[in-house]
């Protein structure tokens, strides 16, 4: 799907005709598709606010064209979200003057409003909290088309501090030219203030004047896939929660007139209670508002139902989905003994407290009456499928309504270590740190939503300083693969570093993936420090080195020189031989100044030494010739913990005496 993004300027508003329907527009950003249309302040003052328009709307019907979803001409203001961070509430985005936010200090806007990857992007700092609005167009739960706005909220917390954070959306609803159409929940008909928490609430609410003839639908996604249930949603006259950020009084059975006014104007805020987020941890908002969709069955007995297009199979704790009937008896006289019967399809039935059938003793003419039934896949039964429901009753003349879906299953996650390319350069490894990365992969049906993972590293590799286990992924569609890194460090001596990578996410099984990587390893050297030139009568220390030791614990060797150029003064002990402030058994050989050579040096530690260097000896020696000469080691034994010899490449030390020492 190619969306569209408009920048309405003034100059532009020469050859938009859509733009000269509208006056004159300025600041506007406006993202679309052939179903709906989403536009966002740009301007100074209410940045970031957005209204939603239908635009070619349900494709079998041409009377939604066009038509409002969020009130928004000229431009949008009066749909805001209020912040509350730490018990103080900001509006997102910059300030207002107008009615709706008034008095709540803005954001400081940091990126846009802009259009990237077909989303619009906003982001505000608020101290140490970094708050972003991304606005898309998604798949509708009930119509399977993209017709629906996807309002995410996401924020950061960048401070040291835990910080609590909370958030209240309103949404201005209108549906066409209708401002105050009732809200449908479940089987109640919404006319006046009600505040449900989650608990009361079906999967979704719709809002249409008429069964027969609605101007728009629209739909309000509660729960499900990729959505953040609210804690609560109140239905109110959007004059209330206009002037008031946070809490405001509702009065039950008070219609939608606005609040100080004559005109009905519905509006639905929802809030996600303050919660805390730790440094470098992030909370997000996603709410789902768009067009319903609704399959009818005209007659005297006018029926419409809506229910998901998909719904998926969970092989652990079932999902439910919500399957509602609008009943509206046309006929002229009350109806009696009525039946509603639901005929579920192989793949799935009625959750715990739903009957198939209802009966009602008796219906009014011109009323709209709402039914409810949950439904769970139960596996049965995966791919295109349709189900029905029949209404007859004394007085009413029968009907029945079919609707199709599609029962797919659960995603199923696989991850891949992806090998980092590392290699050995001048006896160490590089690059250390390295970026380990996995690639994420969704074999599965259906889109897993929420994703986050984390890296535990358990042996020859560690987090690099500042890195953190936690990575956010949000979704993967079936078939998506993404990859996720972290900064590690190898340890010293390391030739594999195991970790294990846990990814959960709302609708997936927590996944627990182990993982390996082979880590190149330097040999082990072991070389003499050089002392440069020297000269007759100079005394100099010669340190015996060793580097890339993996578990050794201990070594023994011994020391040949020439005597006419060089005369052995002592051995000490290396670094080698001290653990932890505490000095290691050790031998400094004997030396035999006739022959200039000193045999059987060694050393013994209680724990194995792992590590890039380390000195094993030091020889402290008086020059008593000149000419070239060599120092060398001979009988070099280097055993690990296992009483294993290590390999090592050894380098005797070539020096020049310059000078006569006669």
């Amino acid at each position: 799907m190619r969306f569209k993004a408009i920048m309405l300027l003034p100059v532009l508003l020469l050859f938009c005709s859509f733009v000269m329907a509208e006056g004159e527009i300025e600041d506007l950003l406006i993202l679309e598709n052939q179903y709906i249309k989403i536009f966002i302040n740009a301007g100074p003052e209410e940045t970031g606010r957005f209204a939603v328009d239908v635009a070619a709307g349900d494709p079998l019907r041409n009377d939604d064209d066009g038509k409002p979803l969020i009130y928004g001409h000229p431009k949008p203001w009066t749909s805001y979200t209020t912040i509350r961070i730490n018990g103080k509430n900001y509006v997102f985005g910059r300030a207002t003057k107008k009615r709706a936010g008034t008095g709540l200090p803005g954001g400081k806007m940091i990126t846009g409003p802009v259009l990237e990857k077909d989303q619009l992007l906003t982001q505000c700092r608020y101290d140490q909290v970094l708050a972003e609005q991304l606005l898309t167009i998604a798949r509708s739960p009930s119509t399977g088309v993209l017709d629906t706005a996807r309002i995410i909220y996401r924020f950061v917390n960048q401070g040291p501090k835990p910080v609590e954070i909370g958030v209240r959306s309103l949404i201005d609803t209108m549906l066409g030219t209708n401002d105050g159409a009732p809200f449908r929940v479940g089987e109640t008909e919404i006319t006046s203030d009600l505040s449900l928490n989650k608990d009361q609430y079906p999967d979704f609410w719709q809002a249409f004047d008429s069964l027969a003839n609605p101007s728009v639908i629209a739909q309000g996604s509660l729960k499900g896939d990729g959505i953040t249930q609210p804690d609560r949603i109140i239905f109110t006259n959007w004059g209330k929660p206009a002037s008031k950020p946070w809490d405001f009084s509702l009065e039950p059975g008070l219609d939608f007139t606005r609040l100080g006014e004559d005109e009905l104007d519905s509006a639905v805020v929802m809030y996600w209670d303050p919660r805390t987020v730790g440094p470098g941890e992030q909370f997000e908002v996603v709410i789902y508002y768009g067009l319903g969709g609704i399959s009818f069955a005209p007659g005297n007995t006018f029926l419409g139902i809506s229910a998901p297009a998909e719904v998926q199979y969970n092989i652990g704790v079932p999902r439910k989905y919500s399957v509602i009937l609008y009943l509206e008896h046309r006929g002229e006289a009350k109806a009696k003994n009525i039946k509603v019967r639901l005929l579920l399809p192989k793949g799935l039935e009625t959750a715990q407290g739903s009957v198939p059938e209802i009966t009602l003793s008796q219906l009014s003419p011109v009323i709209t009456k709402q039914f409810v039934w949950d439904v769970i896949p139960n596996g049965a039964f995966q791919g295109n499928t349709s189900f029905e429901i029949k209404v007859t009753g004394d007085g009413l003349e029968s009907n029945q309504v079919k609707r199709a879906l599609k029962i797919i299953g659960p995603p199923l996650l696989e991850v891949i270590t992806v090998p980092p390319e590392l290699k050995i350069v001048n006896n160490r490894l590089e690059p250390n740190p390295f970026t380990l990365t996995v690639k994420i992969k969704n074999i599965g049906q259906s889109t897993a939503y929420g994703l986050k993972a984390f890296i535990n590293p358990e042996s020859g590799i560690k987090l690099a300083p500042g890195e953190r286990s936690e990575k956010y992924l949000t979704e993967l569609a079936p078939n998506g693969e993404t990859n996720v890194s972290w900064q590690v460090e190898s340890l010293p001596g390391a030739v594999k570093g195991e970790f294990k990578i846990t990814i959960l996410g709302n609708n997936i099984k927590q996944l627990v993936y182990p993982g390996e990587l082979s880590i190149p390893i330097p040999g082990v050297k072991v070389w003499f420090s050089d002392p440069g030139t020297l000269h007759p009568s100079q005394v100099f220390n010669c340190n015996l080195y060793a580097s890339n030791l993996m578990k050794a614990k201990k070594y023994t060797l011994d020391v040949k020189y020439n005597p006419k150029q060089l005369r052995l003064v002592y051995v000490s002990r290396g670094t080698f031989l001290v653990e932890d402030g505490e000095l290691a058994y050790w031998s400094n050989g004997q030396i035999e100044h006739g022959s200039g050579q000193v045999k059987l040096i060694y050393g013994i530690r209680e724990t194995p030494f792992s590590g890039e260097e380390t000195s094993l000896a030091r020889l402290n020696f008086v020059v008593v010739g000149d000419g070239l000469g060599t120092i060398e080691v001979g009988n070099l034994a280097i055993i690990d913990a296992e009483e294993r010899q290590i390999p090592v490449e050894l380098s005797n030390l070539k020096y020049k005496i310059e000078g006569d020492g006669q």
